[in-house]
């Protein structure tokens, strides 16, 4: 299979956003667990745009991380999710209920300004996570209580 043309210049780029992660600390933590992902696609960007490592990266956060994951990324998004059903021992946060079928839900959903930050995410069961919707946690045990 043949190469892009540019191909060899997402190559010289990558590396050059290394280094621009390299020499802005700040910006490489604020990326995380996502600074791999980042430097692919910030490559491909340089080869259209400008480069701005500042811009670049409010982009990517804007675009990638503060969206819904599992819409862009299953391979990350199931490695994230296995992640925090291990951290909460596969027990529900809003019943209680251990096993089962669980889903990982974002505590303060991203229609409300969520992101998929680990302490955003928790294991919900099937039942409280399709209940709760885009409602915030304390809205969620409200509605809860009045239909008890």
């Amino acid at each position: 299979m043949a190469k892009r043309p540019f191909s060899w210049f997402v190559g010289v780029n990558k590396s050059r956003v290394v280094k621009d992660l390299e020499n802005n600390p700040d910006l490489e933590m604020k990326l995380g667990r996502y600074r791999g992902r980042f430097i692919k696609w910030c490559a491909k960007e340089r080869t259209i745009y400008e480069e701005d490592i500042f811009d670049e990266v409010n982009t990517f956060i804007e675009k990638y991380i503060n969206s819904r994951l599992c819409n862009l990324d299953n391979k990350l998004w199931k490695s994230i999710s296995k992640e925090i059903l291990e951290r909460d021992n596969y027990t529900c946060r809003y019943c209680g209920k251990i096993g089962g079928k669980l889903e990982v839900d974002h505590i303060v959903p991203i229609s409300k300004g969520g992101t998929n930050e680990l302490n955003n995410l928790t294991a919900a069961c099937l039942r409280c996570n399709r209940q709760k919707r885009d409602k915030m946690p304390e809205e969620f045990e409200a509605w809860k209580l009045s239909r008890a």
